[in-house]
């Protein structure tokens, strides 16, 4: 039951979440491109991986009751990614112009993300991989 609760509650949930935020983040790096000529324009990012960041340093505590407020570590299920307008700094403004937005940095971005993606994505591979072994009594390499 433990494993069960780990394969497919916590590790899977993840990915799949891991793997959404990623597909958004290509849009939004997209839309940033696209709009990189216009007028006024402010980027975007997706923010995911601060929802980590931020759960690590929190208190722990317990809660008895629904109405209390929500202490310690966050679940897996509660990390959501979010789209949020991108910090330009001031130096950034004059290279970008009106638009505000730096080709080449929304250009590494893309690249960044896609290797996240393909990751991600052997990681649920794998991890499928891994199951369909062990069901059939094979082992994967």
């Amino acid at each position: 039951m433990i494993f069960r609760q780990y394969l497919f509650k916590t590790r899977l949930p993840l990915m799949n979440k891991a793997l959404d935020t990623y597909a958004l983040r290509q849009r939004t790096i997209s839309k940033n491109i696209a709009n990189a000529t216009s007028p006024h324009y402010r980027p975007e990012e997706v923010k995911f991986e601060e929802f980590f960041k931020t759960s690590s340093i929190s208190l722990e505590g317990q809660n008895k009751e629904e109405r209390h407020i929500p202490l310690g570590k966050k679940s897996v299920q509660a990390a959501e990614p979010e789209i949020d307008n991108a910090e330009v700094p001031s130096p950034e403004v004059y290279f970008s112009g009106e638009t505000h937005v730096n080709i080449d940095k929304e250009m590494s971005n893309l690249a960044q993300n896609q290797i996240r993606f393909r990751f991600a994505s052997q990681m649920v591979k794998g991890y499928f991989t891994g199951l369909t072994g062990s069901i059939r009594g094979m082992l994967t390499q």
